[in-house]
């Protein structure tokens, strides 16, 4: 019985191994058959494919059948399975003749599709330009890494020649997701680009708007600082973006620093400045806000909106002080409102607010004014201000 028992054992043994090599004969069989219907005029692709897939059942990391149907994926433009099979391919296992055909087929893969993402670009097909770069730069990275991985000199110059091909692509890749509305990829592109180049002033300037749709807010304020570091001509659009990203967060002294710093980078543009007064103004900051208005009139000396602005900031600012009892910053504060007002005049003599606020400002010195004769006098021309005013409205002619 002991005898009969082994005996079995012995012959099962003996049958498993007599069938690795009839397996391992059909999967050769099965590969050699695949790559002969590819060969044929025209191929055979769909018989191929049935049995490249059969050969990978049976062994999944079969370097041959990944490479043979990465190829088939290729030509059948189904890019994202070719991409799958290739990267489990190790090229150096590959004959002669594959890895030829590897290298030639990710060279054309690397140029057809950069040329037809710019002309999607200009276009204005962003998304299928996207989509086109991003092969581009996969493919590039493909062939980077078999470059690399012969470990020859020469290929491992080459693999350093495309890379300043593919860090445009990933430009342009982003920038085409970008306009596309597709700010995932947007994102993914730009950053891998940045990783690279810190310094690529493109690639932050397209992430501010990435961030900023995407509403990471932190992310696009620190995008707009790199900007404005980077960039030797900022547009004035990223002051605005960061500006509204510390509105976002809540961030009062930062929405301010970004409005001082629009100031000094565009001096002439008349919003920063009653803008940032305004801000001023309702937090009941009408130093800050006169200050502010002080230095735009200086910049822009005709423009008649700053002034009212300036000469109306004055006048509150005159009222607080002589609520609070302080008579002299009360007096300096009217003051300023009276001059304001005046070169207001100059610009627009029937301006019915310059008139209101000057006859007010006299008014408000008045109250001040410990000299009866003096406090007559300044009552009288506010009186008389406050009456050209109502002349102004009444006849129609005002503005």
């Amino acid at each position: 019985m002991f005898f009969r028992k082994v005996s079995i054992c012995v012959l099962f043994a003996l049958g498993f191994a007599l069938l690795i090599p009839v397996a391992a004969d059909a999967q050769k069989i099965e590969l050699r058959s695949a790559k002969i219907y590819i060969r044929e005029i025209p191929p055979q692709t769909e018989k191929a494919l049935e049995l490249l897939e059969t050969a990978l059942e049976k062994d999944p990391g079969n370097n041959d059948a990944h490479y043979l149907l990465g190829l088939i994926h290729y030509r059948k433009g189904n890019f994202d399975l070719m991409f799958q099979n290739w990267e489990a391919v190790t090229f150096n296992d590959l004959d002669k003749k594959d890895k030829e055909q590897f290298r030639n087929t990710l060279g054309a893969m690397i140029r057809t599709n950069y040329q037809t993402g710019q002309q999607s670009y200009e276009q204005e097909k962003y998304a299928d330009a996207a989509q086109y770069y991003s092969r581009s730069v996969n493919a590039t990275s493909m062939l980077q890494d078999i470059l690399r991985s012969i470990g020859k000199k020469n290929e491992a110059a080459e693999a350093d020649e495309l890379e300043p091909a593919k860090q445009q692509g990933y430009l342009y890749w982003g920038y085409a997701a970008l306009n596309s509305e597709d700010y995932e990829n947007a994102r993914m592109a730009l950053e891998q680009l940045i990783e690279v180049e810190p310094n690529r002033f493109e690639a932050w300037d397209g992430l501010i708007n990435v961030y900023y749709y995407t509403q990471a807010w932190d992310k696009a304020i620190m995008a707009s600082n790199r900007v404005i570091e980077l960039s030797e001509e900022v547009d004035l659009n990223t002051y605005l973006i960061m500006r509204n990203a510390y509105f976002e967060v809540a961030d009062t002294a930062g929405v301010i620093t970004t409005y001082e710093r629009a100031i000094e980078a565009f001096p002439e543009d008349k919003s920063m400045y009653r803008d940032l007064s305004s801000i001023h103004s309702s937090r009941n900051k009408l130093a800050e806000a006169i200050e502010v208005l002080e230095k735009g009139t200086a910049a822009l000396p005709e423009d008649q909106d700053l002034l009212r602005r300036l000469g109306t900031n004055y006048y509150n600012k005159g009222l607080s002080d002589r609520d609070g009892g302080n008579v002299e910053a009360a007096s300096a504060a009217f003051n300023g409102a009276v001059e304001s007002m005046n070169k207001l005049l100059v610009l627009e003599p029937k301006s019915i607010e310059a008139h209101d606020i000057l006859g007010d400002a006299y008014v408000g010195l008045a109250s001040v004014e410990t000299d009866d004769a003096r406090k007559m006098e300044l009552f009288t021309k506010g009186d008389e201000l406050q009456k050209k005013k109502m002349e102004l409205i009444t006849s129609g002619e005002g503005m």
